[in-house]
C-alpha cells in the first residue's frame, strides 16, 4: 500500500511521557484509522489543510488555525485531507495528572471535587496557533536545547490554551476508564497498519517495533479499540477498500491489488466476512449502514453511518 503523498510524522516526548507531540502532515491515503480511545487528552491543532474528526457521534472538521481536544476515553477517529490533498497539524497529549496539576496551578474553579476535566466544541487562538508553528520548527531543525525549547513551548500552550478555553466548554467529570493503550503505542500500531498490504502485518513484529509483549499489547488495544489487532486490521482494509470503490470508483481487482491481497477472491471472502455484502455491491453514491451480522460491525458501522456535522 504504497501511499501517492509524501508524509511527515515526527513524534517528541517528555521523559516520564507526561507530555508528547506529534508533528504531521498526511495526505488522504497516508493514515486511516478506526475508532478508538486513549486515557490521555490529543489537543489536535490544524496548521493547513483541514481534517475531520468524529467523536461522541459528531463530525467536526478542524481548519487552519483551529484546534479541538479529545477527551480520556472518547471513542474517536481521525481523517486527514478532506478537503484538499494535504493537512498539516500538531497533536498535544497531555496525561490527566499533569492536566489535573495544570488546572491546580491557575486555580481553575472547578477543581474541588473531580481530577478530570472534558473539553467541548472546538476553539481558534491565534496565540496557540503560532506557538504550535514554532514547536513544529523546533522539531523539524532539532537546534541546540531544543529538548528544553519544546518542553517550554508546549507549557506554554497549554496554558494559553486554558486561558482562553471558553470556560462554559470545560466540564468537571471523574472518569472510570479500563486500562488503555497509549496514546504513542496506538499511533505507531496505526501507521505500521498503514504502511504495508494484506499478508505483511506481524503482530510479533508490531509489538518488537513498540517495545511490548504481544499479550500485555492485545489486552490494551482491545480496550482501546474494542476489537482485536487483527480484527482491527482487517477491518481498515476494508474501509480503505470501500474508498476506493466509492470515491475512485476502482475495479475490485484494481483494489485487491492496491491492498495487497494474494489474489481477488481472497479479498471479496474478507470483505464480506466484515461487511455482510460483497464488493460489487459498492459504488460511488452507496453510503448505507451494514447488516446486523457483520463481523465488524462495531468498527466499521462507527465510520459507516453519517455522523452530524458541527462547524
Amino acid at each position: 500500500m504504497a501511499p501517492s503523498t509524501t508524509l511527515r510524522s515526527l513524534v517528541w516526548f517528555t521523559p516520564e511521557h507526561e507530555m508528547t507531540l506529534h508533528s504531521f502532515g498526511y495526505g488522504s491515503d497516508n493514515y486511516d484509522g478506526l475508532p478508538h480511545m486513549h486515557a490521555e487528552y490529543c489537543i489536535v491543532i490544524c496548521l493547513s489543510g483541514s481534517m475531520e474528526i468524529i467523536r461522541l457521534g459528531q463530525r467536526q472538521i478542524v481548519r487552519p488555525g483551529e484546534l479541538l481536544v479529545v477527551n480520556p476515553g472518547e471513542l474517536h477517529r481521525c481523517r486527514f485531507a478532506v478537503q484538499e490533498p494535504r493537512s498539516e497539524g500538531l497533536t498535544l497529549i497531555v496525561t490527566r495528572r499533569m492536566m489535573h496539576q495544570l488546572m491546580q496551578f491557575m486555580a481553575w474553579p472547578d477543581d474541588s471535587g473531580p481530577h478530570d476535566f472534558l473539553f467541548g466544541g472546538k476553539y481558534s487562538h491565534p496565540e496557540v496557533a503560532s506557538i504550535a508553528t514554532k514547536l513544529v520548527g523546533e522539531l523539524q531543525e532539532k537546534g541546540r536545547g531544543y529538548s528544553l525549547m519544546m518542553e517550554s513551548l508546549a507549557r506554554e500552550l497549554l496554558i494559553q490554551l486554558l486561558r482562553s478555553w471558553p470556560s462554559d466548554l470545560i466540564l468537571p467529570a471523574q472518569l472510570d476508564l479500563t486500562p488503555q493503550l497509549p496514546w504513542l503505542h496506538m499511533h505507531k500500531a496505526t501507521e505500521y497498519m498503514n504502511s504495508d498490504g494484506k499478508g505483511a502485518f506481524r503482530l510479533a513484529a508490531l509489538c518488537t517495533r513498540i517495545g511490548v509483549s504481544p499479550s500485555r499489547f492485545t489486552l490494551l488495544f482491545k480496550n482501546s479499540a474494542g476489537a482485536s489487532p487483527h480484527l482491527y486490521y482487517n477491518s481498515l482494509l476494508v474501509f480503505k477498500a470501500r474508498r476506493l470503490l466509492q470515491e475512485e470508483n476502482c475495479t475490485t481487482k484494481e483494489v485487491a491489488l492496491k491492498l495487497g491481497f494474494k489474489s481477488v477472491s481472497h479479498f471479496c471472502a474478507l470483505f464480506h466476512q466484515i461487511t455482510g455484502v460483497t464488493p460489487q455491491s459498492e459504488s460511488p453514491v452507496r453510503k448505507t449502514s451494514l447488516p446486523q451480522s457483520s463481523a465488524g460491525l462495531g468498527l466499521i458501522t462507527a465510520i459507516d453511518i453519517q455522523p452530524v456535522l458541527l462547524e
